[in-house]
């Protein structure tokens, strides 16, 4: 199951990415319509947490993850398919929908089951998945522009690989009948799977705060590099790449050893990113600076999902909902903040978000404590 979430994980960060590269040929086959569709999945997710947190009260049953896992894996690579025909927007735009709905229940997901699956461990599985997924981000951009290249469109590049990795998926999420398996989660009265607002606002709000900053950079340091170092637009995209390389780099070592038990050295590196960024108006140093952020935030949403999941023991779907939340909140107040701070001033002041919100994230963020694991019972 743990191999299945990877590979999940990583079809995720192929989608995410590489609907930026795939979106100028949507927009030729079926006009302006098709910008909307970088806005469906955190749109989607969103509406998915909301419903969850108000409708679902009570703790999770045992194993319900299985069949949403190869069905949402299986669903993403349809929908692509159904995305590919441009001849018919309607077509097009359904699928696009069904995509989106395919990423958001296996975003909301994911993270619960790594939980449920690997309780004494999730910090470093949720770690390596996410490193895993940052890998698929960084290819999938290159892969999607190397089929348009060879004339073959944006389809097989982005489609083939998912739908190969929904395969790998449905073979490998099954669920264990085996008489010595005991579900990791205990049972817990329905009262105990909520914990009251007080105990997980600010593990939320931290969450929250994290991934804006990350999109801070991977939407917009392109158009930095663009507006204001006067660079090329592939030039700027290729020194874009460094925050997707610094991210899967940080999270693959941070995966083998002890993650930081506070942001403080994950804004220190962001800080320094930002400054190599904005202060010295120098494209190799600029990118540089891209690179150092990625590595500096790498460990960032792990880490803290992990804590956010730790405050829901009875359920940890409960706290993946939150955690969906906190995702799909950021995938539209990111792009918004930075859009209007742009519109209002230029990109350059824009970024100034960034310093900001390293000092909130400072301010709510707390020590992460050590997980500590009870002594087994004698049997």
């Amino acid at each position: 199951m743990v191999i299945a979430v990877y590979v999940a994980y990583a079809s995720i960060g192929w989608f995410l990415s590489g609907l930026g590269s795939v979106l100028p040929d949507l927009e030729d086959d079926i006009g302006e319509r098709a910008s909307i569709y970088p806005l469906m999945p955190g749109a989607v997710l969103l509406v998915f947490a909301i419903v969850f947190v108000t409708r679902h009260k009570g703790a999770a049953p045992a194993n319900p993850h299985t069949s949403v896992i190869t069905a949402g894996s299986a669903g993403l690579g349809v929908a692509l398919l159904l995305m590919g025909v441009t001849r018919w927007w309607w077509v097009s735009a359904l699928g696009g929908v069904a995509a989106a709905v395919a990423a958001a229940s296996l975003i909301r997901l994911l993270p619960a089951t790594l939980a449920t699956e690997r309780p004494d461990d999730t910090e470093r599985v949720m770690m390596r998945a996410n490193a895993w997924s940052s890998l698929a981000g960084i290819t999938s951009p290159l892969a999607i522009g190397g089929t348009i290249a060879l004339g073959l469109g944006w389809l097989p590049g982005m489609a083939v690989p998912i739908v190969i990795a929904a395969v790998v998926v449905v073979a490998a999420a099954r669920p264990r009948h085996d008489a010595g398996h005991v579900a990791p989660v205990a049972a817990a009265h329905d009262g105990e799977a909520v914990p009251p607002l007080a105990a997980w606002w600010r593990e939320w709000a931290v969450l929250t705060t994290c991934i804006v900053i990350e999109f801070c950079f991977s939407y917009f340091a392109a158009t930095y590099l663009h507006d204001e170092l006067d660079m090329s637009t592939a030039a700027s995209a290729a020194g874009a790449a460094a925050w997707g390389v610094g991210m899967t780099a940080g999270r693959f070592v941070v995966s083998v050893r002890p993650a930081p038990r506070t942001v403080i050295p994950s804004v220190a590196l962001i800080a320094v990113g930002f400054v190599l960024l904005w202060l010295p108006q120098e494209p190799v140093l600029a990118i540089v600076g891209v690179g150092v952020a990625g590595i500096g935030a790498s460990p960032l949403y792990p880490t803290r999902a992990t804590t956010l999941l730790a405050r829901f023991p009875a359920s940890p779907d409960q706290g993946a909902a939150r955690g969906a939340l906190a995702s799909g909140s950021a995938l539209l107040i990111s792009p918004a903040l930075m859009a209007g701070l742009r519109a209002a001033t230029d990109v350059r002041t824009a970024y100034l978000a960034v310093p900001v919100l390293l000092v909130v994230l400072l301010a709510l963020a707390k020590p992460i404590a050590t997980p500590t694991r009870e002594p087994a019972l004698a049997s």
